[in-house]
């Protein structure tokens, strides 16, 4: 009983690092919330190890072929210390994806040894969006209770995280959790109540006007529709109703709430998108540096970690007041230009293996609606990491870990488990 209560413990104080503040103004929460994921990851590591049933459980995740993966990629960046430009730019990265790495393997302990069934998983993720909302929608209401919400109140809506951008991909994530529920429970407070926050996230979505986001949101809508056409078994049908009666509401409302002129409606938000566009113009000119560096270092790239300082030099003719391309906004060719392409191979495995543990959960039960939630989020995360840069974001990091430790738990055990 004791190992238990600890083990939940330290699952709960994971996840309360979001929402811890420090106590004095930091110019990145990021390294905060690092520093604290350090601390209850070494308390972690110590506690499996001085408990036999935790220990056993800390070595099955240890030979995973996620977890070799990841080892492999830590290793592959230590190794970049020895040509990087900048050694220490190296374990600074190298540091950050350890405590991912550990995130990853504690979880997973925990959560196995606990045997934590499925919806409590997703009743413990909707807990998590609901706080999450509410500091959003606080500031939403203080700001239309005064005057007409636009495009520019947005990062008054961003909550616990840094922009934007990382707080729409972080809801989007936790969306098809909150989905599994309205489809799975048998309590009806459950199924409103989500059904009631799984609109509520989508419209603060639109409110918050991440155009990744929206792209988030098409390919999400068009894996659904894919696998409805795979596989038209009544759970699936009911989780493309569920998002599709959410996304549309949600759209809707936000209309009638902006109205068609107002900058921040989606449409509008959407038609800023082209090439002349300042941050679309400079994503492309950062893809092709990236690119570039691919081709011309093939091998060991630049040095993990050490793209913000390379990238400079690429740059230089394009930096007005001090704004320098501290990444690329796209994981995987930041990751190429880096470690090169044997990096590049060694970070596609661990989403390969991944969702190859959720094509695995497929082929185990065709009718169970988890089939759908693993990928879905694996989606979402993957298409965020080739318009922004979730992997040097400790936030991201961990969620990231928590979804890979769910989807490896979840394929390793049976459908009673349900």
């Amino acid at each position: 009983m004791e190992n238990r209560v600890v083990t939940i413990s330290l699952i709960l104080l994971n996840f309360a690092v979001l929402f811890i503040s420090p106590f004095t103004k930091v110019l990145d929460i990021d390294t905060w919330r690092l520093l604290l994921f350090s601390c209850i990851n070494s308390i972690s590591l110590v506690y499996i190890f001085t408990v036999k049933d935790l220990s056993v459980i800390f070595n099955e995740i240890l030979k995973t072929k996620i977890s070799l993966a990841i080892g492999a990629f830590i290793l592959w960046g230590l190794i970049s210390y020895f040509y990087a430009v900048n050694p220490n730019a190296v374990v600074m990265r190298v540091f950050t994806f350890i405590n991912f790495y550990i995130s990853f393997l504690s979880i997973y302990t925990f959560i196995k040894f606990n045997k934590i069934k499925n919806m409590h998983l997703c009743i413990f993720i909707l807990g998590i969006v609901s706080i999450q909302l509410t500091s959003s929608y606080n500031a939403y209401f203080d700001i239309i209770s005064s005057v007409k919400y636009n495009f520019s109140f947005n990062t008054y809506l961003q909550g616990f995280f840094p922009n934007r951008n990382i707080t729409s991909a972080i809801y989007l994530t936790q969306l098809p959790f909150i989905i599994y529920i309205i489809i799975e429970s048998k309590s009806k407070f459950l199924r409103i109540y989500s059904s009631f926050i799984s609109f509520a996230l989508l419209y603060m979505v639109f409110m918050l006007g991440s155009r990744t986001a929206y792209v988030i949101l098409l390919f999400l809508t068009i894996f659904y529709l894919i696998i409805f056409f795979i596989n038209k078994h009544e759970q699936v049908k009911k989780h493309l109703l569920v998002f599709g009666l959410s996304l549309i509401a949600s759209l809707s409302l936000s209309l009638f709430a902006l109205g068609s002129n107002n900058d921040a409606f989606v449409v509008n938000r959407l038609q800023t998108i082209d090439f002349e566009e300042t941050s679309t113009n400079t994503r492309l000119r950062y893809y092709s540096h990236g690119f570039n560096q691919l081709i011309s270092s093939p091998i060991f790239g630049v040095g993990l970690g050490n793209w913000k300082i390379v990238s400079i030099e690429r740059d230089k003719d394009n930096i007005e007041s001090y704004i320098i391309p501290y990444t690329m906004h796209n994981d995987f060719l930041e990751v190429g230009a880096e470690l090169g392409l044997t990096g590049l191979l060694i970070f596609i495995s661990i989403y390969f293996f991944a969702l190859r543990d959720c094509w695995n959960l497929y082929n185990k039960s065709k009718n169970n609606p988890l089939f759908i939630l693993l990928p879905g989020v694996i989606l979402i995360y993957l298409i965020d990491a080739n318009l922004n840069f979730p992997y040097t974001r400790s936030s991201q990091l961990f969620y990231l870990a928590v979804f890979l430790s769910i989807s490896t738990y979840l394929n390793k055990t049976d459908e009673s488990n349900n």
